[in-house]
């Protein structure tokens, strides 16, 4: 019996040899997404009316060949480029640059302080982050900044000052450099997880001490509402968070909506490079209902999921954080990231089809921002990227790709009547059209909004 025993274990443990896989096998229960397609349709789609007319505004009356695109979608799907003071002088920048433009119309990047000022008022461009904006500029692509401030990122030497009125001056100043200096960014993050500002891991900061000295963070954050409305009135300011679990969060939103605080989105995060830090489908709607109550557009602003051998919960991943944070040179960080793995790049995609679907659908949601673009030097050392180490695209890079420019794409070619109308059902956004009049062909561009009810007038000539 005892040999019986010893060789069932010795092949027990050459199966295990052979198979090291099936430890972090990882796979996805597709999610019910039940009404999810309907609701796109219903809220993301719309008619859209079309008149073809002469330079005199008379109809063009013959049947007209049409065909229009959208080129850009009105929903903001968006990368984050945070990763490029790390990529930025690596081999194939060009080539993850090129990818992320090739589906994403919104580009994240990241203002820290202690970047743009290293030495008191000797405020400098830096390299990666000004790459990033001209290029973005030059594609149309929408800029959001992040963040106006944030406590944990400051200059060396902002530490040093104790007087709370010169904080809030320097404070103020920084704001007005970044509005007025990029007025082409359209959206900003204000005060980055002010809440965290309060917790009792953050000790001894200047800047949280100067959120704690305006009465805390709801108080802190209407200052800088003020502050940004004062420089530039039009632009889309977010209140943004880390956990949507956090019920300080909750508080400060109904607080900032009792004080008249003009923001104009809730920003919340969902990095989930843990399973406990997973979202299920009933998770990820309960968070989109419980934040709908504010009546503000909810913009999920950071989103990871890595397809990298999974750590449990956060206790794990802490001495794998503190690791990265103490390694030097900086290249010492490739040596502790997680490697990726074939079976977890399957997972990872399913999840991120399902997960942008169903948020996708849910009407409150304004932006989606997925936040690395590749696995190396990947800010949790983690494989969360949509491309490889080497910058090529991983299965899940190809399912967001095919869901923003396949599935929720609109692509349409029909015939005016002989009156010069012309109308079909697409997705919001803008459109670019072509058409031949008199052997001549000729383009146009118009937008598609929700709730327009009259024809966009198309002159030809």
């Amino acid at each position: 019996m005892d040999f019986i025993l010893k060789r069932m274990n010795f092949f027990v443990f050459l199966f295990v040899l052979a198979f090291p896989f099936q430890a972090h096998t990882e796979i996805h229960s597709p999610w019910k997404m039940e009404g999810a397609n309907e609701r796109i349709t219903k809220i993301r789609m719309g008619t859209a009316r079309l008149r073809f007319v002469n330079l005199d505004g008379m109809p063009i009356k013959k049947e007209l060949l049409v065909k229009v695109n959208l080129k850009r979608h009105s929903f903001q799907f968006g990368i984050g480029m945070g990763q490029s003071w790390a990529l930025f002088d690596q081999k194939n920048f060009d080539r993850y640059r090129a990818y992320m433009g090739e589906v994403f119309n919104l580009v994240a990047l990241g203002f820290q302080w202690s970047w743009l000022e290293r030495k008191k008022g000797n405020i400098r461009k830096v390299a990666h982050i000004e790459s990033n904006f001209n290029w973005a500029k030059s594609r149309g692509i929408t800029i959001k900044g992040t963040p106006l401030i944030w406590h944990n990122a400051i200059p060396n030497w902002l530490s040093g000052i104790t007087d709370l009125r010169e904080v809030e001056l320097l404070i103020a100043r920084r704001i007005r450099y970044l509005i007025n200096n990029y007025p082409e960014i359209r959206i900003w993050n204000l005060y980055n997880e002010a809440v965290g500002a309060k917790k009792f891991f953050v000790k001894d900061n200047v800047i949280a001490n100067w959120l704690r000295s305006k009465g805390g963070p709801a108080e802190a954050q209407a200052w800088v509402i003020e502050i940004a409305r004062e420089i530039a009135p039009g632009k889309i300011y977010i209140n943004n968070h880390y956990s949507h679990k956090d019920p300080a969060f909750m508080r400060m939103n109904h607080k900032l909506l009792e004080m008249d605080a003009n923001f104009d989105a809730i920003g919340i995060q969902t990095h989930m490079h843990t399973k406990q830090n997973r979202l299920s489908e009933q998770d990820l709607w309960n968070l989109l209902e419980d934040y709908k109550v504010f009546g503000k557009p909810i913009h999920l602003s950071e989103i990871s999921i890595p397809s990298s051998a999974p750590f449990r919960n956060w206790r794990e991943l802490r001495p794998h954080l503190q690791s990265l944070k103490m390694a030097r040179p900086r290249h010492k960080r490739l040596e502790i990231a997680r490697a990726s793995m074939g079976d977890i790049e399957r997972y990872q995609a399913a999840y991120l089809k399902d997960f942008y679907t169903l948020a996708f659908s849910h009407p409150n949601v304004g932006s989606m921002i997925y936040w690395s673009g590749s696995d190396l030097y990947e800010w949790r050392g983690t494989a969360a990227g949509l491309l490889d180490t080497e910058h090529n695209p991983k299965p899940a890079y190809y399912v967001l790709k095919d869901l923003i420019k396949k599935r929720w794409h609109t692509n349409v070619a029909k015939r005016t009547d002989f009156f010069g109308k012309y109308s079909f059902f697409g997705f919001y956004g803008e459109y670019v059209g072509k058409t031949i009049l008199n052997g001549k062909e000729q383009k146009f561009k118009f937008i598609h909004v929700p709730g327009r009810k009259d024809a966009h007038a198309i002159m030809l000539h």
